[in-house]
């Protein structure tokens, strides 16, 4: 606790030189990530193999769902409302609902 004031301002900031992970990130941690990296092409070419003669529709499916979502990114999840309600009346109607149950519960 001692050591921690001196390596703080008054702000809780650390102090220029000092900081609070000495360490630093652990080395293999990016070794492990370079030598994943390293497979992609043979993981690629798998689940293309898997998308085309897996044996289930459920493996064929999965592994073209991971495929699209490598090459192309996960969509995006559109948030709607009904009519002309903007999404701050719906989490202000969300809240309603929310305290009327904690309401009934006391």
């Amino acid at each position: 606790m001692v050591y921690e004031k001196l390596l703080n301002n008054a702000l809780g900031q650390f102090v220029t030189g000092h900081t609070g992970n000495a360490g630093g990130r652990p080395k293999d941690e990016h070794k492990v990530a370079e030598l994943a990296r390293s497979y992609t092409l043979e993981a690629i070419e798998t689940l293309v193999e898997l998308m085309r003669s897996g044996k289930s529709e459920r493996i064929r499916g999965t592994a073209a769902q991971a495929l699209l979502d490598r090459g192309w990114g996960k969509p995006k999840q559109e948030i709607t409302t009904e009519g002309s309600a903007s999404f701050i009346d719906a989490l202000e109607g969300v809240r309603k609902v929310v305290d009327a149950r904690k309401a009934e519960a006391s």
